[in-house]
């Protein structure tokens, strides 16, 4: 997570020190999940390790310090045919998986002279392995070819310190409006702009939301963007990191507002809570926090907005699926992230979330790194790092609805409710044994 500390906004002395200590509380903050893990292993017994992690890790996708980054199922990302699983439990249980695999090899490793241990063992681990590999190449086989939608995706690499800069928004936005008329010659069904790349709100009138909404109308194509928002809270205007659409003719659609808001830098982990906490100056704002799943449905295919790093979260992108969206669209800025592992990390977690619900997923980035993806993970076109770019292609058509949209979310919940019953089941076998002794 050092990577955190790479990033070049500029920052007060006093913050960037406290970012540096943020880090250092942050790795320790992560630390406790394995630690817990190692507890729990040890009470109930090694067989459950590979339940026990799923619950675990399933522990940092809640409550507001919410940060379930690089879980263990991630490291499988960039071979699909080892994905494909994950359309039955999702990361998680692609996680459970990996803990599977090195729970028997360490079992055959030890019990190797005892002939029960090599075959139990050697079963368990030959028939994940066929079970994992048989059912991802039987999903891609079997993908059904349909009628693409064509996209480009815009990368306007503009730095930090200029996209904040008033002075600058002529220009800014020129490049933005120049960029969209490139990508208007390749005949897109769908153009998708990063996070709050407009600068300006499109819902309020003004010279600048007027150019583009002008341009999409003089285009006749469909614009999907973030943008900054100004919402009324409480007798107050508080900024909401949101996205919209742009029709063909130039009218706006629905407001989406991010849900999950990152800790420190959009908001203080629980000052819904404790409203003293939201006068502590991050020096990133306390946005509004939004509240509804929306889906576009006046779009080329259903659609909903992933902003930042709510592509991280899966019960999150469930829901939007559940509720009818066939097209995952992840805006980002990523500048944040600095040169170093972050943005790559950010990107590649993103590609879990097309497969585990059978959707395509489309991802446009301020710096890059901005994505075409399949609905099973496959990387049909990618953007390379802190390049100015356009990325154009075909995006296949979501497929049936996946075990894990459906059931699948609940995998990790069930590994915790075996977990609790299971040290309920260890505690009373200690007090029965107590009780003999005395």
């Amino acid at each position: 997570m050092w990577w955190l500390v790479s990033q070049t906004y500029p920052l007060l002395p006093l913050i960037r020190f406290l970012l540096w200590i943020g880090v250092i509380l942050l790795i320790g903050f992560l630390a406790l999940f394995p630690a817990l893990f190692a507890s729990l292993t040890k009470r109930i017994g090694l067989w459950s390790a590979p339940l026990i992690w799923p619950a675990v890790e399933m522990l940092r996708e809640l409550t507001d310090l919410a940060f379930p980054w690089e879980l263990l199922g991630y490291s499988l990302t960039p071979w699909p045919l080892f994905t494909q699983t994950a359309s039955i439990w999702g990361v998680y249980g692609l996680g459970a998986l990996i803990v599977v695999v090195n729970l028997a090899v360490y079992k055959l490793l030890r019990g190797w002279k005892e002939k029960a241990m090599r075959l139990r063992w050697g079963g368990i681990l030959a028939g994940v392995i066929i079970f994992v590999v048989g059912f991802g190449a039987i999903r891609l086989m079997t993908a059904k070819r349909t009628s693409p939608i064509k996209v480009a995706l815009i990368q306007p690499n503009v730095p930090t310190v200029l996209k904040g800069s008033r002075n600058l928004y002529d220009s800014l936005i020129t490049a933005m409006l120049d960029q969209t008329r490139q990508a208007a010659l390749t005949d897109p069904d769908l153009i998708l702009y990063p996070e709050t790349s407009t600068l300006v709100d499109l819902t309020r009138p003004g010279d600048y939301s007027s150019l583009y909404l002008d341009l999409v109308d003089s285009l006749d194509i469909t614009l999907a963007t973030g943008i900054p928002h100004r919402v009324r809270d409480e007798g107050r205007s508080r900024f909401a990191n949101a996205a919209t659409l742009v029709h063909p003719d130039g009218s706006l659609d629905k407001i989406y507002i991010k849900i999950r808001l990152a800790s420190f830098g959009e908001t203080i982990p629980f000052e819904n809570i404790f409203p003293f906490l939201a006068k502590i100056d991050v020096q990133g704002g306390h946005h509004y926090r939004g509240k509804e799943y929306v889906v576009f449905h006046r779009a080329p295919e259903p659609l909903s907005f992933l902003i930042c790093y709510e592509s991280i979260f899966p019960l999150l992108t469930r829901n939007f699926v559940n509720k009818g969206a066939r097209l995952l669209c992840n805006v980002t800025n990523d500048v944040w992230f600095g040169q170093l592992q972050g943005p790559a990390q950010h990107a590649e977690m993103a590609v879990l979330r097309a497969v585990e619900n059978g959707v395509p997923l489309i991802r446009a980035a301020n710096n890059g790194i901005s994505m075409i993806i399949d609905p099973y993970g496959r990387v049909l076109a990618q953007s390379p790092l802190l390049v100015k770019t356009i990325v154009t292609g075909d995006v296949p058509k979501a497929r049936g609805r996946t075990v894990y949209t459906s059931f699948g979310f609940l995998f990790p919940y069930l590994a915790a409710a075996f977990v609790v019953v299971m040290l309920v089941f260890r505690g009373v076998q200690r007090g029965k044994r107590r009780k003999k002794k005395g």
